[in-house]
């Protein structure tokens, strides 16, 4: 049965209904095109429900010209009565008609599908948005006898394996799409999760990420009202823990920590909801440290399953306790139906029984259920087939708690969950790692200065902090999204960037002045050119640069053309450090057998040649300097390959079984060797600011300011500067890029050496500005009388004007710390991450290897 259809098309960004309904819609016909690429065209739909259909219900049928699955292709938005009303797409297609008049709006979305594979590069979002030509066409819009959703299948025998069901629809925060399209796309999803639960008072949906509510709230007020509501009632569940899906392999220990401060913090001010679940399905790879940011939140559990993809050893466990390097443990589970989109088939369901790893010491598993990855969420059929299946809906949590009650003598997994697969994310895209890193040290530096200074500008650190998580969304930071989104990156990092520096610049101003002589600041954890630790100075001089010189009383460094190191000769050591010529470039074939931005296959390290300072169309441009024992690289590249990843590398003349790299919160040892099948797995793996090399006697650290990828073996130190994918960004990386990393030779053990305190110079520039205050002035806001303790933070608490002080052991090791303060710390408490209160404490601490402990000091 036809229906009258008028549409209005909007190019550019979306408007919202009010907007909308004041357009000129203009007459439209199914069959008609509709629908250039990201633009949106709302569609008015009336009609009459015929007398002769009298005691049967109607329904809208509707195919926008769908030919790819839920959250792909083209999708939209049911308004109704001025509201969010349902999503509408390839598997929620058919709206319900109450009474007899038809009249609502479609906001529909001409979202196209980029290529993430091929011969030929995919096509540029960004032009792509610019393109007039019609993608879709309407297929159908029509009134139809309403359909009831079909019966499930007959129950299953799940072999006494006890199964929970959750709903649930992955929405990733960016990835194929634009953040703003991400907000639309949350309304879709979760205004048909709410209609369901009219309709089934025991289907319950699982949602994370905080800063999707947020959109919601903002921009859809009255679904939000809508969650809330459901969430009271126990069918909506907030999980997951952190602000967003976040990366856990390349942000700082404290990203993390603010991940989990303001995602909890929402939940429970939101809905006064504490969530206990870390909710992390499709995060690629989880640090050695986890287990304690996890416990120390207030989570108790812990749920993934993108192990399951690991291409060389699958997990041995899908319920186990996961002890991090510092000892905690937390409860984790992984799926056994190897997904978070479950279909509800009794394929899927059975599979999930039988796939199940520890049935000797626990007896249930998670099967969250539903249309993911581009949203969509559960539809009417998969919760019938749960009720025909004999499968229950329950919460998460109530799982878990289940779960974890019931399980006994429970497999330990110790260390990093190492993810076998998408290595190449520690390096695609760089000027965003670049930009994360950057806007990590900028927030720490404008938090610590802006308490000594008195004035703390709260809510504009949060809101800077928020930009900054949430570009550390797990398809952002890795590198592996569309164009569109990493030119809204660059400049929202870019932006947060500038405001926090102009934090810190009125910070210093009100500390220091502005005169004739010069205040050094310095936030890292030792003195620097006069300053103290977490302190700043009052010099009469700015502090000279290095003089250039490639030799000192430490290291005599020989250079070969085009910038390579012929030698290094360690004077105090009396050995040569190099084992053959080093500052040498790779460069490496890079094509992955399936994931272009994500992947680099293991065939990469074989399949390369040694190049000059000009290849190809590319150019590289260095500045050598030594200081000490660090040799700097200062390195400006112009980059256009195409499927090359470029590597440096350094033969150090040092034999060990094992490397350290350093992670959030301390540092993990990986093999140098390809002995065992998880060795050969680790062919390219992930740091922070360094990793080490080093015998015990004498050792070779490799500093950086921006670089993730490593790669040791065999006596090699490499290091993955630049990747060139072409899918799903065409041009990713193309052009210019700044970064700088360091080769430290060492005597003895990388802790003695200081190679921590080298990594924090290359990566925390002192500042240096004008100053007003005498000769000689100095304070240090903290002092720690062990260079194993380290301070990840300084900053005033959510809640009062106390000040947080983070502090890590950094050495493996246990210790005592003695701190003093020029802060007020009449009274000190021991907190959690949320900076509630555990137990009041002195100055002198007793840390355990890797321990992170959260002070709050008043006065």
């Amino acid at each position: 049965m036809e229906l009258e259809l008028s549409a209005l098309l909007v190019r550019g960004e979306p408007i919202p209904y009010a907007e909308a309904v004041k357009g000129e819609f203009k007459p439209f016909r199914v069959g008609d095109p509709w629908g250039p690429a990201w633009s949106t065209t709302w569609f008015h739909v009336r009609g009459r429900v015929p007398d002769d259909w009298a005691g049967r219900r109607a329904a809208v049928a509707i195919d926008l010209g769908w030919h790819l699955p839920t959250g792909f292709s083209c999708e939209a938005l049911a308004w109704k009565d001025g509201k969010p009303w349902r999503g509408v797409d390839p598997n929620h297609n058919l709206l319900p008609v109450d009474g007899s008049e038809v009249d609502f709006y479609l906001e529909a979305a001409a979202n196209p599908l980029p290529t993430l594979a091929g011969v030929e590069p995919a096509v540029s979002m960004i032009e792509l948005r610019e393109s007039p030509d019609p993608m879709f066409v309407l297929n159908q819009l029509e009134l139809v006898p309403w359909r009831p959703p079909a019966a499930g299948e007959a129950r299953v025998d799940l072999g006494g394996h006890a199964i929970s069901a959750v709903g649930h629809a992955h929405i990733d925060t960016a990835w194929l799409w634009p953040l703003r399209e991400v907000r639309r796309k949350c309304a879709r999803s979760w205004s048909t999760q709410v209609e369901l639960m009219d309709q089934y008072p025991d289907f319950v949906f699982a949602c994370s990420q905080p800063a999707q509510y947020e959109w919601v709230k903002k921009s859809y007020p009255d679904l939000y009202q809508r969650i809330k509501e459901k969430a009271a009632a126990g069918q909506w569940e907030p999980v997951g823990a952190m602000w967003v899906e976040a990366d856990c392999n390349l942000p700082s220990g404290e990203a993390l920590v603010r991940q989990l401060l303001h995602g909890k913090r929402y939940f429970m001010q939101e809905f006064g909801y504490e969530t206990r679940i870390l909710w992390l399905p499709d995060v690629f790879g989880y640090p050695g440290n986890l287990p304690q940011l996890i416990k120390e939140s207030g989570c108790d559990y812990f749920l993934t399953q993108k192990l399951s993809w690991n291409d060389t050893n699958k997990p041995e466990h899908h319920t186990f306790w996961w002890e991090g390097i510092d000892g905690t443990r937390v409860f984790t589970h992984f799926p056994p139906a190897d997904t978070y989109n479950g279909d509800f088939s009794a394929e899927q369901v059975e599979f999930s029984a039988r796939n199940f790893k520890d049935a000797a010491s626990s007896n249930r598993s998670l099967y969250p259920f539903g249309y993911g990855d581009g949203g969509g969420g559960a539809t009417a059929e998969m919760i019938e087939s749960a009720h025909s299946l004999g499968v229950p809906i329950s919460k998460a949590i109530d799982f878990f708690d289940r779960a974890s009650a019931e399980a006994h003598d429970l497999a330990t997994v110790r260390g990093e969950l190492y993810f076998e697969l998408h290595r190449g994310t520690y390096t695609s895209q760089a000027r965003t790692k670049w930009w994360n890193r950057w806007a990590q040290t900028v927030l720490r530096d404008a938090e610590m200065w802006s308490v000594a200074s008195g004035q703390y500008p709260r809510d504009e650190l949060g809101s800077i902090w928020k930009t900054v998580l949430l570009n550390q969304f797990h398809d952002i930071l890795p590198g592996s999204s569309i164009d569109w989104v990493y030119e809204q990156n660059v400049h929202d990092m870019w932006q947060a960037v500038v405001q926090a520096e102009r934090l810190i610049a009125h910070a210093q101003d009100s500390l220091v002045g502005d005169g004739d002589s010069f205040a050094v600041f310095n936030s890292t954890s030792h003195p620097r050119a006069g300053a103290p630790a977490y302190g700043y100075a009052i010099v009469r001089d700015r502090p000279p640069d290095s003089d250039g010189a490639m030799e000192n009383e430490f290291l005599r460094v020989e250079l070969d053309d085009d910038g390579v190191i012929a030698s290094i000769w360690d004077k105090e050591a009396s050995r040569e450090v190099l084992s053959g010529p080093g500052n040498v470039l790779e460069l490496h074939d890079d094509n992955p057998r399936r994931w272009d931005a994500w992947d680099v296959d293991v065939e990469h390290r074989e399949a390369f040649v040694i190049v000059g300072r000009r290849f190809g169309a590319s150019t590289v441009r260095q500045e050598i300097s030594l200081e000490g024992r660090v040799l700097h690289f200062a390195t400006d590249v112009d980059w256009h390959e195409r499927h090359k990843i470029l590597k440096v590398a350094f033969p150090v003349a040092i034999s060990a079984d094992e490397a350290t790299y350093e992670v959030q919160f301390g540092h993990v040892r990986r093999p140098t060797h390809m002995d065992t099948p998880q060795a050969r797995a680790m062919f390219e793996v992930c740091a922070q600011r360094w990793a080490d090399l080093g015998d015990g006697d004498y050792g070779v650290a490799l500093l950086n300011d921006c670089k993730h990828g490593h790669d040791i073996h065999g006596g090699v130190i490499r290091l993955s500067l630049l990747r060139a994918p072409t899918h799903p960004d065409p041009k990713a990386d193309q052009g210019s890029h700044r970064f700088t990393y360091a080769l430290m030779p060492h005597l003895g053990d990388w802790r003695e050496a200081a190679v921590i305190q080298a990594a924090e110079d290359l990566n925390t520039p002192l500042r240096v500005v004008p100053a007003s205050l005498p000769v000689g002035t100095s304070r240090s806001l903290i002092e720690i009388d062990t260079p194993q303790v380290l301070v990840a933070a300084i900053k005033r608490a959510e809640d009062s004007d106390a000040v947080i002080v983070r502090l890590y052991e950094a050495w493996g090791r246990p210790c005592r710390a003695r701190i003093a303060t020029t802060l007020p710390a009449r009274r000190v408490t021991l907190c959690d991450l949320l900076e509630r209160e555990r137990e009041e404490t002195s100055l002198e601490l007793h840390l355990r290897p890797f321990q992170v402990v959260t002070l709050k000091l008043e006065a």
